[in-house]
């Protein structure tokens, strides 16, 4: 031990053969473990509670056909005005909306001729004509309406021409 004159008083200091850590240390050390275990447990509870939506895949067929690529829209026919959308890929979709009764509204391309004009190059190019797939009662005019369910939920559709 050594021995340390400070204004008429004696401090000894001892030597330590191991790092001291300030007290300050371990309280900080315990309230980042306390603020750790309470974000994880906030975490799994958000985690837990979902943000209320379903989930919604499926199918869309018209005349037998797989649709290549268009849009499927979900419009909540009750309460507040949701409007969900999703891509129709290859026949398939899948969403996420909000439980409730729904208005579904189909779109899709078809072409219906094909010109020649002048692209921004000044060449001359093919384009194609293109015109919506689906008739009015299955869009702009819809028809087709779905309950949604809390959960996992699968619709196919099936369209006839009309």
């Amino acid at each position: 031990m050594k021995g340390m004159h400070l204004g008429g008083s004696i401090v000894l200091l001892r030597r330590f053969q191991t790092p001291v850590r300030p007290l300050f240390a371990s309280v900080y050390g315990a309230a980042c473990s306390a603020c750790n275990a309470l974000l994880l447990v906030v975490l799994v509870g958000v985690a837990g509670c979902g943000d209320g939506k379903s989930s919604v895949s499926g199918t869309v067929t018209f005349n037998d056909q797989p649709v290549a690529n268009g849009m499927i829209t979900f419009v909540k026919a009750e309460g507040e005005l949701v409007r969900e959308g999703a891509v129709i890929q290859d026949g398939a979709f899948q969403a996420t909306v909000p439980p409730g009764k729904y208005k579904i509204e189909l779109n899709a391309q078809k072409v219906i001729d094909k010109r020649k004009q002048k692209g921004f190059d000044g060449k001359e190019e093919e384009v194609e004509v293109t015109d919506e797939l689906f008739p009015p009662q299955y869009n702009a005019q819809t028809e087709l309406i779905e309950d949604i369910k809390p959960g996992s939920n699968t619709l196919k559709f099936d369209l006839p021409k009309k």
